[in-house]
């Protein structure tokens, strides 16, 4: 279970350096969701490529209620939840230089699995489609996340 694909493991993706006490049932929880943490692995591994093949960081992945809640997440139906969601850290590059590099991956029908992507300032959020057609968008937000701006 531990290989997702070729860069990120089940194991990154459940974790929590701010909650470490909380993984274990993270990781419990997780596993109803491993489909659907196979598919977001797996659209990580594009945006790592497109991103010029250097590691991300990733900063949260899957998260059960509790860890949601530990973390301070208002948004009651995250995608957290799901396991349909990433924050990540690109190397090597700006979060602006990266979300604009998605943007144009988008374009370029580079990323068909891709749901949306959420620039948060220090990392970006990135969403699996779980169905065909599914993409929302691309938004930024200049008030700490409080309002979203579409942008693409």
């Amino acid at each position: 279970m531990n290989g997702y694909s070729d860069f990120f493991s089940f194991n990154e993706l459940t974790d929590s350096s701010s909650h470490p006490e909380l993984v274990a049932q993270n990781r419990i929880d997780a596993i109803k969701f491993q489909n659907a943490g196979k598919r977001l692995s797996k659209l990580l591994e594009s945006v790592r490529h497109i991103l010029g093949d250097k590691p991300l960081k990733i900063s949260s992945g899957f998260r059960n209620e509790r860890l949601n809640s530990a973390v301070g997440s208002k948004a009651k139906s995250s995608a957290h939840l799901r396991f349909e969601a990433a924050d990540v850290i690109p190397n090597g590059m700006t979060i602006q230089e990266a979300f604009t590099a998605l943007i144009m991956a988008y374009r370029g029908r580079l990323l068909p699995d891709l749901r949306k992507v959420l620039h948060e300032g220090t990392w970006l959020h990135i969403e699996v489609n779980m169905k065909v057609e599914d993409h929302i968008g691309f938004f930024i937000s200049k008030d700490n996340n409080k309002t979203w701006i579409k942008v693409a």
